[in-house]
């Protein structure tokens, strides 16, 4: 924080204030389901629009990465440290898809057998400042 100088008659400056609106960052809450094996109480993260879903996820203490998952690239297992190919951090959409960036090729190619799902490293919330709820099923290999 910078003071304006002391007023001296000597200097007739004039100093212009600019103040910007401060606006509320939309707020997406998204609604974590684990498998039963996990053992692992359900819960609701509050992610801000723009945010990537896995940072947000791993910056909040949630264990994404699937160990059922195989690599599209090579078919074996392997954290590709979210180049979008390993599919460990695959999540399924149950609600609030629209909240979803798009997918783009790449993306949809990886997942064409399973629909409901997204790549959370390619997954950002909130899109287009959008807020509301999802409900996201974490390691979605693990449910019956």
């Amino acid at each position: 924080i910078q003071s304006l100088p002391e007023y001296d008659e000597r200097f007739e400056d004039v100093y212009q204030l600019k103040l910007n609106r401060i606006r509320r960052k939309p707020k997406v809450m998204v609604k974590l389901q684990y498998p039963p094996s996990q053992k692992e109480a359900d819960t609701t993260l509050e992610l801000f629009a723009g945010e990537n879903l896995r940072m947000g996820m791993l910056l909040r203490g949630v264990k994404l990465n699937d160990p059922l998952a195989q690599r599209f690239d090579t078919k074996n297992g392997g954290n590709c440290g979210a180049g979008g190919l390993c599919r460990t951090c695959a999540v399924s959409i149950l609600q609030g898809k629209d909240l979803l960036n798009p997918q783009r090729p790449a993306e949809k190619q990886m997942l064409a057998n399973e629909p409901r799902w997204r790549l959370a490293c390619k997954a950002i919330v909130g899109f287009g400042m959008k807020e509301g709820e999802m409900t996201i099923r974490v390691t979605p290999r693990q449910f019956d």
